[in-house]
């Protein structure tokens, strides 16, 4: 039997730990572009806001699933 080598994409993250929310200073996971500029939100912020922003919004990129990945892999970033 042969053996498969299973590779790993690595995902590339545009928002890192110095990213912080416009709302509450927490770390970043969404940066929102549009028309008038970028707006950046932690988690919790993105949530509360997330169907008004799309409305006008052109570019949204949404790092959350850090946040799971992080917390099963217990990293601290």
């Amino acid at each position: 039997m042969k053996s498969k080598l299973i590779e790993k994409e690595e995902v590339k993250y545009k928002l890192t730990a110095l990213d912080r929310c416009d709302r509450c200073e927490a770390q970043a996971y969404v940066s929102v572009s549009g028309v008038s500029g970028e707006l950046l939100f932690c988690g919790h912020h993105y949530n509360k806001v997330e169907d008004s922003i799309k409305e006008w919004a052109f570019k949204i990129i949404d790092e959350r699933e850090k946040l799971e990945k992080n917390s099963l892999t217990g990293s601290t970033n």
